[in-house]
């Protein structure tokens, strides 16, 4: 146990000689983040009220990330990024919820510049990163069943307007994002010759599909 507490302090101790968002400085952490909800509708036939309930997009995000500070409060990132979309599907003759499952893994690159709010514990970083890659779509048939298209191509683009980044010690940075502006293009392939299909999407989140993170300086 002093051994244990002995290496804690000596750590602690390191982090509070070191510089945070100097040039030189190499971060290493990542993020992640859960969305999701539903969406209530009522009708109304011949004075009959039903209400249907339908579940909205949910989605997982993990995202480990290394950084490197170019100059002083600019740094740039380079790192994986896996996200999960689950999206209704349809109901079976059971009336039991279907749903479809998209995985995208991507190598991604990014930017962040770090604006002080107060100096060396809150900052304000707004940053953009881009990636590629690819995946799968998995689509409930029924129960018991299911159809796989595989993604071959996904360019994704994501601009972070709401990033907040606290630093309760030198070597430790907390992040909030909750305001984002999101493009991802991708395309599938149906399993017919000749025939391609392609989507692309945009998203802009307030409040919604908040990510946190943890950063290692060192």
């Amino acid at each position: 146990m002093k051994k244990i507490m002995l290496c804690t302090a000596a750590l602690l101790a390191a982090c509070l000689t070191m510089s945070a968002q100097k040039k030189g400085d190499f971060t290493v952490g990542g993020s992640i983040g859960v969305s999701g909800g539903g969406t209530s509708a009522s009708y109304s036939i011949q004075g009959n009220k039903t209400t249907e309930k339908t579940p909205n997009s949910t989605t997982f995000n993990l995202s480990p990330k290394f950084g490197y500070f170019v100059i002083d409060n600019l740094e740039l990132t380079v790192g994986l990024d896996y996200s999960m979309q689950k999206d209704f599907a349809g109901r079976t003759s059971s009336d039991d919820n279907l749903f479809s499952f998209t995985h995208i893994a991507m190598a991604t690159i990014g930017v962040n510049y770090y604006v002080p709010i107060i100096s060396d514990k809150l900052f304000y970083v707004p940053g953009a990163q881009f990636g590629f890659g690819g995946g799968s779509v998995v689509t409930q048939n029924s129960n018991n069943n299911s159809t796989t298209q595989k993604v071959p191509f996904a360019f994704g683009f994501d601009l972070l307007l709401g990033n907040f980044e606290f630093k309760p010690i030198d070597c430790l940075g907390v992040s909030l994002n909750v305001l984002d502006f999101q493009i991802l293009y991708a395309s599938y392939d149906t399993g017919l010759d000749n025939v391609k299909a392609s989507s692309t999407s945009i998203g802009a989140a307030l409040n919604y599909g908040i990510s946190a993170g943890v950063k290692y300086y060192f």
